[in-house]
């Protein structure tokens, strides 16, 4: 599956406050937008961060969507969005972040990330060596 993963520079909360810290992180990938007028998205990833992590399996989007008083579509589209971001997993029905903390979820991200920018060098390295532009 493809990884769309989109980071923001935001300004970081003042210590403290947990629920600011999750938006914060929310924010950095992107999924507080003013399309978003209900915050299902922030309200989403604050039930998955509490809930959706440790030993635990993970919650169905019915639960979610009974939990959050919003439409098991609109739980659907965000679950989808973090999937594609690989903060989310899906297994047997039931969604939780991909690891068991949001920290070393974040870090898989990151992973992942060096690794396709480090295959992506490799290959313009080739590229410029075919073509003869070098980098000092």
């Amino acid at each position: 599956m493809a990884r769309t993963v989109q980071v923001k520079k935001v300004r970081s909360p003042a210590p403290g406050n947990i629920e600011d810290d999750i938006d914060y992180i929310c924010k950095s990938f992107g999924y507080f937008t003013l399309r978003d007028k209900q915050d299902s998205a922030g309200r989403i990833f604050r039930l998955l961060v509490r809930e959706g992590c440790g030993d635990k399996d993970g919650l169905c989007s019915d639960s979610i969507a009974e939990d959050l008083n919003l439409s098991r579509g609109a739980i659907i589209h965000h679950l989808n969005n973090f999937i594609k971001c690989g903060l989310v997993i899906k297994e047997n029905n039931l969604y939780r972040l991909r690891s068991q903390s949001l920290q070393k979820s974040i870090e898989e991200i990151k992973i992942d990330i060096d690794r396709i920018f480090s295959q992506m060098i490799k290959i313009a390295m080739e590229i410029d060596n075919k073509l003869g532009h070098y980098y000092r």
